[in-house]
């Protein structure tokens, strides 16, 4: 007799009845029900999605904060009329479309409407076929009417660079 056999009998005996085992074995060991496995698998499922969601979350986040920085710095520029500092954190499409003394000329013509410094109203991600790009939407109130900046800051392999940066005194024209 196995061992598994003998300790049945003898709980058998002691009692002196037939135990109720509900369908399991009486020294505690049962398979896996098939519908067991099936919720085991979605509770791992949920949970890696969550985990993977929360990674993407934290990297994205890390990623708008280098570009923030990168978006900060220009607007810092624009208050110090420095094109040249602008120039240096575009990237080499965006030096071909400007020059440095374009950009100290651009941001002399805006000195009344961004005396005051911004405040930052609207930044998102968007994720294209050039890969990650950070929009910064500023608005400054120096005037009655207020004036807005939009600076465009690409991921280019780990170095965030300046690609694009426009004004306008109407913002929905900067959503576009």
């Amino acid at each position: 007799m196995s061992m598994d056999e003998t300790t049945s009998a003898q709980m058998k005996k002691s009692s002196g009845r037939r135990l109720k085992t509900g369908g399991k074995r009486v020294n505690g060991r049962h398979g896996i029900r098939p519908t067991e496995i099936i919720i085991i698998a979605l509770f791992v499922i949920v949970v890696a999605f969550l985990v993977i969601t929360l990674i993407n979350k934290l990297t994205l986040t890390k990623n708008m904060a280098r570009a923030r920085t990168i978006s900060n710095e220009v607007i810092n520029d624009i208050q110090a009329r420095n094109g040249q500092a602008a120039y240096n954190l575009g990237s080499p499409t965006f030096k071909q479309s400007y020059s440095s003394a374009e950009l100290t000329q651009y941001f002399k013509s805006i000195t009344i409407a961004t005396l005051k410094p911004p405040t930052l109203i609207n930044s998102y991600e968007v994720n294209g076929s050039n890969g990650h790009v950070g929009v910064f939407i500023y608005q400054y109130s120096a005037l009655k009417v207020p004036y807005y900046i939009r600076t465009e800051i690409h991921d280019n392999k780990g170095a965030w660079q300046l690609i694009a940066i426009s004004g306008n005194a109407d913002e929905s024209q900067l959503l576009q």
